[in-house]
């Protein structure tokens, strides 16, 4: 079974156990000083001893604050001895599971801020803004000779730190509008010395590089490059996959031994409806072209897909990011012959929202362990009797699951016919199809599990609590979900129509003027559903802009595919009053309470969502029906009569604080793994 996906491989002198390759993603795992982490060290181990054949550390710094080198917290560098020391650790841990190791080496040019920099100006080839990264990044200096050679030196020194701490090879990042990658970019690179103009030129600065590389390992260590091919969908005067077969051919013939290719652009890439092979024809042209291995992310989720990848000569090693970081067991479930035991990848993004947009350390929405490797490396305290869990959403399964691990007997209960709660709400959602993905593992690995006794359609009322009683359990888990929030003040709110309403199909309009009044996640989705149904959509919210905690890719996504169809999207904008034949809104001067906005500016997009309402009091808008999406309160309506039962209880999802996927598997895991 997945005999191509299970064989060997070779970059240069290196030998891969098998095909498959964890992405590198930024992690926010290292130290202050900038030094690898046990934390960091535990997080890449995981997915070597989970059968991975090659692992890249992703976005390691080469330089320090005074050059810009910095492009966020927790940053990891090899800079210096102690750096390679820490560096040294992982590949010693990588090793031990019969896994390889690659650092990524970056420095980000523009693409960061004096905030993280102690001051220090931003540079880059040239002193532009371009559009793209015209929303919050600071100036830019104009780098000169001297600053090339110093970076080049840098880049060369890092290497050679990677070499002598055992790593196996080295990725120099020259995608995703990182300082190599403005060199390249015509668009962003205007200079007119001997680093600009040409391709030659514009690539001299990899180029060099990777012969002061040279210089400083031996001829059989990998060095290999990360490229972002666009297809210039909204990207004018970027090269198109002529320009890249050019710039990869020339980039080849200076010894690069590999290509990683970022195949998307910034205007679509990762979002959820991106379908896998969406970008084979990529792939299968530079496989063509180059005389080196060819590989690149292609939304691969499962062992069948990634085979299909290798049986089709479409690239010669299977990259996933996102999906290690759901599973980083992904290899050994599907050499074992179990892909169905898989916990899948939903495409939400969170893991990158974290990193990118809030500067803290990556998780998962649907992996609980991921960043938490290190603390959960001594067993869980064994447990004894039963504990009934009351919710089977994301957080009533992840704490039934948790605890069987720990060893108890679960009754899981629910009064709804369908294991997995709102998330079967969220996989009506149009482009949403991934949902399914997890739905189905969750019934799957409920209904195997031995330990858990499923009551399905079953609602605990104050009497069941009764027979509960009866059975002397160790705890009860309230995990029930919360309620839709409908603010009583406003006039007429009575005649809103629910947004659950619509995403289970009990409420459908066709050719009408809908409001949907609350732009999350959710609001949109429901829009997008409405808009999808030929209906003419106006969504409003009072926050300044759509899309608050969501990841900005997501949002964009939502966002135009909802412009597409007409829709108008009003911030900063309050319901004040629902009528029989229109809506009254106004100005709103909410406070925006995520992320800073200038941190989400700052990775270059969700500001897009920003749409000022044009007017300067109350004014009417004439719809047919105006529907709510105006988030959800806790349901603690069973705490009171549990606690005055039951020694210990723990209440934990959305009914104790409302909030993603991630936050209720999260809290759930941590809060039942010690009770």
């Amino acid at each position: 079974m997945y005999d191509k996906l299970f064989s060997k491989g070779k970059i240069n002198g290196c030998v891969l156990r098998n095909r498959v390759i964890m992405s590198p993603m930024d992690d926010c795992l290292g130290q202050a000083s900038g030094e690898m982490t046990a934390r960091g060290v535990e997080y890449y181990a995981a997915k070597a001893k989970g059968g991975t054949g090659l692992v890249i550390v992703g976005f390691v710094g080469v330089i320090g604050p005074e050059y810009g080198g910095v492009s966020m917290s927790g940053q990891t560098f090899l800079r210096t001895l102690d750096d390679r020391h820490a560096m040294n650790i992982l590949a010693d841990r990588i090793h031990e599971f019969d896994g390889k190791v690659f650092v990524q080496l970056n420095h980000p040019g523009r693409k960061s801020s004096p905030k993280f920099n102690e001051g220090h100006i931003p540079m880059s080839a040239s002193a532009i803004t371009p559009q793209l990264e015209a929303r919050g990044f600071a100036p830019c200096r104009e780098m000169t000779k001297d600053d090339i050679q110093l970076i080049e030196d840098a880049f060369a020194n890092a290497a050679e730190h990677a070499y002598y701490a055992g790593c196996d090879g080295v990725e120099l990042h020259c995608a995703h509008w990182f300082m190599f990658h403005q060199f390249i970019s015509p668009t962003r690179n205007c200079r007119t010395d001997e680093y600009g103009g040409s391709l030659e030129n514009r690539c001299r600065i990899v180029t060099e590089t990777i012969a002061k590389i040279r210089s400083k390992v031996p001829a059989t260590f990998p060095v290999t490059v990360r490229v972002h091919l666009f297809d210039n969908e909204g990207m004018e005067g970027e090269p198109g996959l002529e320009d890249w077969v050019a710039v990869c051919k020339h980039l080849q013939s200076h010894g690069v031994d590999a290509f990683h290719f970022s195949v998307g652009v910034e205007e679509r890439t990762g979002a959820p409806d991106m379908p896998f092979g969406w970008r084979n024809e990529y792939l299968k042209r530079f496989k063509q072209e180059l005389n080196v291995p060819v590989y690149g992310p292609n939304e691969t989720k499962t062992p069948d897909e990634a085979e299909s990848l290798l049986e089709d000569d479409i690239c010669d090693f299977v990259v996933m990011g996102r999906q290690h970081s759901a599973d980083p067991e992904w290899c050994n479930k599907a050499k074992s012959g179990h892909p169905e035991d898989i916990r899948p990848c939903i495409s939400c993004n969170w893991c990158v929202y974290r990193v990118t947009a809030d500067q803290a350390q990556v998780r998962c929405a649907v992996n609980p362990l991921l960043g938490r490797e290190v603390d959960n490396m001594l067993p869980m305290k064994k447990g004894e009797g039963t504990v009934i869990v009351i919710g089977t959403g994301p957080a009533g399964i992840q704490s039934a699951l948790t605890l069987t691990e720990r060893g108890f007997k679960v009754k899981l209960y629910d009064k709804r016919t369908e294991l997995c709660g709102s998330l079967n709400l969220a996989n009506e959602a149009p482009n949403k199809f991934r949902m399914d993905n997890i739905i189905r593992y969750y019934k799957h690995v409920v209904e195997k599990n031995e330990n858990i006794e499923l009551h399905l359609g079953t609602e605990v009322t104050p009497e069941r609590l009764d027979e509960f009683k009866a059975l002397d359990p160790y705890a009860v888990i309230l995990a029930c979900g919360g309620k839709p929030i409908v603010p009583g003040k406003i006039p007429g709110i009575e005649k809103g129509v629910a947004c659950f309403d619509v995403l289970t199909g009990k409420v459908k309009f066709s050719g009408k003027h809908v409001a949907v009044v609350g732009g999350g996640m959710t609001g949109l989705e429901t829009a997008e559903r409405f808009a999808e149904d030929g209906n003419k959509v106006t969504l409003i919210e009072m926050m300044p802009l759509v899309g608050n905690g969501i990841y900005f890719y997501n949002v964009r996504r939502t966002r135009r595919q909802l412009e597409a169809k007409g829709a108008v999207i009003k911030t900063s904008t309050a319901l004040q009053e629902v009528k029989d034949d229109c809506i009254v809104v106004a100005p709103a001067n909410a406070n925006y309470i995520g992320s800073g906005l200038d941190g989400i500016k700052n990775i270059a997009g969700v500001a897009d969502a920003v749409v000022e309402d044009e007017h300067d009091g109350p004014y009417e808008i004439p719809v047919d029906a105006a529907v709510l999406s105006l988030g959800i309160r806790p349901d603690l309506s069973l705490l009171d009569e549990i606690e005055s039962r039951f020694e210990r209880v723990v209440h934990v999802g959305d009914c104790t604080n409302p909030g993603r996927i991630g936050d209720a598997t999260g809290a759930a895991f941590l809060a039942v793994k010690k009770i």
